[in-house]
Parts: C-alpha cells; sequence; structure tokens
C-alpha cells in the first residue's frame, strides 16, 4: 500500500483520561475509509490530530511523507488550508455570510485560488446536493441539513488531499445521508483525494470498501473487502 498517513504509537491524554492510547494506523493514498466506533471512543479526536487542529501527546503522524506532529503552528495551519478538508459535525458557518461566501472564504483567505473558478465548479455540486437554490441566504434562514450542506461544499472548495469528516450525515434522513455519501465517494474519485469518514452509522459505515474500528481509544477490528 502506498502509505499517505501513518501513524506511529499515538496517544492524547486530556487531564488523566486517554482519549486514544498507543494507536497505530496506516492509510493509503487515495483511500475511502469509514472510522467508526461508539461515542466517546476516540473517532473524532482522531481526526482532529490528522487534520493538524490538535497534537499528539505521544507518538508521531506522517502525512505527505512529512512528521505533522513537528510542524510549528505556522505550518500546521498551511498545512491544514493547503491540503486539508473538514467537514464538521457541528457547521461553524459564518451567521453574517450568505451560504456561497461561507463556502468560498477559505479562498478567498488564501489568496492563492481563481475565486470565480471555484464558484463555477461549486455550483455544479449545490445543485447536486439540492442547495443551489439556497447559496444566497444566511446560515439562520437555513435548516440543520442544508447548513451541513453548506459545510460539505466549503469543505470541497479547494480540493483537498484529504477530506475528514466527523459525522457528515449526523442530521440527515436516510435519503440526504445517501446523497451525501454518494457524493463524498464521487468528490474523492475525481479529486484524488484520500477520504476518511467518522461514523457511528453502521448503514453509513458498511458503503465502505475499508472500516476501520475504533475501540476505547486504541485499534478495534478492521474490514476490507469488495462492495
Amino acid at each position: 500500500m502506498n502509505e499517505m498517513i501513518i501513524l506511529n504509537n499515538v496517544s492524547k491524554k486530556f487531564g488523566d483520561f486517554y482519549a486514544l492510547k498507543d494507536l497505530s494506523l496506516e492509510i493509503g493514498k487515495h483511500e475511502k475509509v469509514a472510522i467508526y466506533g461508539s461515542s466517546g471512543s476516540g473517532k473524532s479526536t482522531l481526526l482532529y490530530l490528522l487534520g493538524g487542529l490538535d497534537r499528539p501527546t505521544t507518538g508521531s503522524i506522517s502525512c505527505f511523507g512529512e512528521s505533522i506532529d513537528l510542524y510549528s503552528d505556522h505550518d500546521l495551519a498551511l498545512y491544514r488550508n493547503n491540503s486539508i478538508g473538514f467537514i464538521f459535525q457541528f457547521h461553524f458557518l459564518l451567521g453574517t455570510l450568505t451560504g456561497l461566501e461561507n463556502i468560498l472564504l477559505p479562498a478567498q483567505i488564501s489568496g492563492h485560488h481563481d475565486v470565480s473558478s471555484i464558484k463555477k465548479n461549486i455550483m455544479n455540486y449545490a445543485q447536486e446536493l439540492g442547495v443551489d437554490n439556497i447559496l444566497n441566504k444566511l446560515p439562520s434562514e437555513m435548516s440543520g441539513g442544508q447548513q451541513q450542506r453548506i459545510n460539505i461544499l466549503r469543505a470541497i472548495s479547494l480540493k483537498p488531499n484529504i477530506l475528514l469528516c466527523d459525522e457528515p450525515t449526523g442530521n440527515l434522513d436516510s435519503n440526504n445521508s445517501k446523497i451525501v455519501i454518494d457524493l463524498l465517494d464521487k468528490i474523492s474519485t475525481e479529486t484524488g483525494a484520500t477520504l476518511l469518514v467518522v461514523t457511528h452509522d453502521k448503514s453509513v459505515a458498511s458503503r465502505f470498501h475499508r472500516r476501520v474500528e475504533i475501540l476505547d481509544g486504541g485499534l478495534g477490528n478492521q474490514v476490507t473487502n469488495s462492495l
């Protein structure tokens, strides 16, 4: 396997509590992986460490052949903006910006992207997600499901190398959950992004070729099979 992500004996401790303990995991380039487990098992902590939002207490994390756990705060910020797309369980949309303005914000902050080209590309995905008619609305004028889909469009706007999704279907019904997972699968295939989806929903996890269980902060069962 051509590894893009390597975690070696990673632990994350909060006070006396280990959210993750001595976890080692390898994820290949272009892989699509479901990370599943019960609430509090350490799934989201793992995602935040991979995305550079937090640092491990011990152990090492390598992405693209570089140890991101050794990055300075400045380099971590560049890594997040240039390489990572986050889809959070909670939307974190800016309430004073429209849906489209929220989506385009990462490109505007970066200053190194053609915003008009990104807008054109996003419109196609917005139509697939059924939110093309609410892009000029504020988050307060959207349902929770609509906000989540705007959140997804923001995360994929810069075509990240790694797409990290924390319960992306948590606020959606079964039909819209299928639409979202189908779209994430399509986007990762088209862009070559490595896709990691954290979920407690077994029906969502079952749709992935590789499924990794996080159990009490460590590695549980791993399943790899044809779908």
